[in-house]
């Protein structure tokens, strides 16, 4: 072999791994504060690419709980466009630290105190069934809502918990991470892919 083929193969070669590479690299999950997350995510036949990721963080000593991301058929920054669309969406959570499900049906009454817009007392019954599928979530599990026109899916580890709700219900959710009111405003602006 000679030098100029030898020298041919070697730039191939470097080639190759660094289109290997560089598609492995497009093709990993986002990662925010070590937690991967998906690029995309299926919701009934759908595929949903990731709007944006955020942190949720709780008291002034901003202790990280969980990271999640926001899935959209269609890009978008505005949360209430967002929340009122029909199109499906998602919410990806990975937990960073053990959470009770007290302390989540805590946050979620707080949530749609916090952000409901209309119909709230219609709600009720909606927002107990919510809580009523909560679990005690470990560092690594995740949780997922899926939002369809008609109602919420909940994932728990993997596994559907249960649906809720109507159009309504859907709206008044997805608002407890980018509504007016949102659990702390990081996350809110990471989700809409809007931070800074």
């Amino acid at each position: 072999m000679t030098t100029r083929n030898a020298l041919k193969l070697l730039l191939l070669g470097v080639c190759a791994v660094a289109a290997i590479s560089l598609s492995a690299r497009s093709a990993s999950a986002a990662e925010i504060s070590g937690i991967k997350l998906p690029d995309q995510v299926t919701v009934e036949g759908n595929t949903l690419k990731l709007n944006g990721t955020g942190l949720r963080q709780a008291t002034i000593l901003k202790i990280n709980v969980y990271a999640a991301g926001l899935y959209l058929e269609n890009s978008s920054k505005d949360g209430e466009s967002i929340a009122t669309s029909d199109q499906p969406k998602g919410i990806e959570m990975v937990f960073m630290r053990d959470v009770s499900a007290k302390q989540m049906a805590e946050a979620f009454q707080e949530g749609f105190e916090k952000n409901c817009v209309a119909d709230c007392a219609r709600l009720k019954p909606d927002i107990g069934k919510l809580q009523g599928l909560m679990k005690d979530m470990k560092k690594g599990d995740a949780m997922a809502f899926h939002f369809l026109p008609d109602k919420v899916e909940v994932m728990i580890r993997g596994q559907k918990v249960g649906s809720i709700g109507d159009k309504g219900f859907s709206q008044q959710l997805i608002r407890c991470w980018i509504g007016k009111n949102p659990p702390n405003a990081g996350l809110k602006e990471g989700l809409l892919g809007s931070r800074k």
